[in-house]
């Protein structure tokens, strides 16, 4: 095997439809007559081992197959380094792949994996912890937490009723956000324009820009939730009045408590009173 040879990294739990993708990809490359190493995660934070393995062995090429908790643990290894990173979709969301116009349909991903282009994107970091698709606190931190504590399986519309079991209850968090005070209900850093299943929060983020995008919801009517869960998935969001949007290399927030957050859709226990999102440019290479 060359030190091109794609390493796809899965996650076996990842989304709410069970594909053996295993299986998928062994009759894949064995019907093409390709070469692959396939590795299947165990635990969390496996992915990031197992990358990093390969990565010391010389391999220059990593597939990540599973969502974007998935993406997240294989592309941390790869930042600034001389690999190439792909992505096999199979998560609940798939918001980075979705950015990229990568297939849903796994043959058609997999066909990416050895014909795809290749580019470059920016990541973000948040605490210096890299995100890839969105990062931030509030609302979706909340859901991200209950989300991952709650005894169901994964998928679309579980996430969508700890969504509906949360809003109406959900007060408005006070910070500090670039110094100045701010009430909100979520705020949302974002490299890429999307949470995932196009439900856009960024509308105009772009990967390749050096540039963050940062969407503060504010305090609204409780009623108004069905107005803006449209303007979410129509791309629209920035119209509403009850929307902050801006965009730039750096974001600061402070909070008078430890505050929770989620990293492309991942909760993170409270660590820190102070928050620091920013952009590392170009630091991803991609085959897609």
């Amino acid at each position: 095997m060359s030190s091109q040879t794609p390493v796809f990294i899965i996650n076996p739990i990842a989304g709410a439809k069970k594909v053996d993708s295993k299986k998928l990809i062994e009759s894949y490359l064995s019907d093409k007559q390709l070469q692959g190493i396939i590795e299947t995660t165990t635990e969390k934070n496996h992915g990031k081992a197992l990358t990093k393995k390969y990565l010391n062995e010389g391999f220059q090429h990593f597939v990540a197959v599973g969502g974007d908790g998935t993406v997240n643990e294989v592309a941390s290894e790869l930042i600034n380094a001389e690999a190439y990173f792909s992505i096999i979709p199979l998560g609940s969301g798939n918001g980075l792949a979705r950015t990229l116009g990568i297939p849903m349909n796994p043959i058609k991903a997999i066909e990416r994996v050895f014909a795809g282009k290749k580019s470059i994107m920016d990541i973000g970091l948040i605490n210096e912890l890299p995100f890839f698709c969105t990062a931030g606190v509030g609302f979706d931190a909340y859901c991200a937490k209950q989300f991952a504590l709650g005894k169901h399986s994964r998928g679309l519309w579980n996430y969508i009723k700890v969504i509906m079991s949360s809003y109406f209850s959900y007060e408005v968090n006070l910070s500090k956000f670039c110094e100045q005070p701010k009430a909100y209900f979520s705020i949302t850093f974002a490299n890429a324009n999307q949470f995932g299943n196009n439900a856009y929060i960024a509308p105009d983020a772009i990967l390749d820009d050096n540039q963050l995008d940062c969407t503060i919801i504010e305090k609204h009517p409780k009623w108004y939730g069905m107005v803006m869960g449209y303007l979410l998935m129509s791309g629209k969001i920035r119209q509403s009045s009850y929307v902050e949007y801006y965009r730039g290399t750096e974001f600061s927030l402070s909070h008078k408590e430890k505050i929770l957050m989620h990293i492309d859709g991942e909760y993170v226990e409270p660590f820190s009173d102070k928050i620091l999102a920013k952009t590392l440019p170009h630091a991803l290479k991609l085959i897609i």
